[in-house]
């Protein structure tokens, strides 16, 4: 539980904490039924504190150890200067933890980039074609029957700006052709990552500082959703 209240003697030495605002009895004998509905001075007045609970630090490439421990700190002469603090103990997590976070950034990424659309010439109109899971479908079963000869009069495909123009079944080839060289780009881009993290240095910075978008091919300039 986390501790709300510190309890300290009349150094301002502490003695216990509070996890809870209810029954809380202080060294100079006073009991609060509720200690949440006192004023921060009265609490003070009897050597109690108010814990702040500032910020847990991020965890992104440490981890915390343990529960935080309180810190007092301030002039024992001057009361009003009096705090208490969270402090939380962290350390580095390993280079196996960090090598594992990259690859999975790395795969996000990719599946992000997957899906965030390519640019494809129509006419000398550029539109941004969208690749989300249920486009590529589409487009595959609308390439299948280009391929087959049986668009002869073209296609309307949705664009991600909503316009619609109308696709020749060449056009419609090419642009299954361009969005699977995407694809694959974007998968060679991940392996090309991985080795990259396999070869980093025993050292976290070096990992902290990786780019795991690097080699990616860019996304559109209006990036679909």
């Amino acid at each position: 539980m986390t501790a709300l209240y510190a309890i300290c003697d009349d150094q301002w030495a502490l003695v216990r904490v509070a996890n809870s605002p209810m029954g809380l009895k202080a060294e100079t004998g006073k009991t609060y039924s509720n200690a949440a509905l006192a004023t921060v001075e009265d609490l003070r007045a009897n050597f109690v504190l108010v814990i702040d609970q500032g910020s847990k630090p991020d965890q992104e490439w440490q981890t915390v150890i343990g529960n935080p421990q309180v810190m007092i700190d301030g002039d024992p002469n001057d009361p009003a200067t009096m705090t208490a603090t969270l402090l939380y103990t962290t350390q580095p997590i390993s280079l196996d933890q960090a090598k594992s976070k990259l690859e999975r950034k790395v795969k996000e990424h990719k599946f992000r980039r997957m899906s965030g659309g390519i640019e494809f010439d129509v006419n000398g109109t550029v539109y941004v074609v969208q690749t989300d899971e249920r486009s590529l479908a589409l487009l595959d079963r609308i390439s299948e029957r280009a391929k087959a000869n049986q668009i002869e009069n073209g296609q309307i495909v949705r664009m991600a700006d909503n316009s619609s123009p109308l696709l020749t079944q060449q056009q419609i080839i090419d642009l299954n052709l361009a969005v699977c060289a995407m694809l694959c780009a974007c998968t060679d881009a991940q392996t090309e990552r991985e080795y990259a993290i396999d070869a980093l240095p025993d050292d976290l910075q070096a990992h902290m500082d990786f780019d795991v978008t690097a080699g990616f091919p860019a996304f559109p300039a209006t990036v679909t959703e």
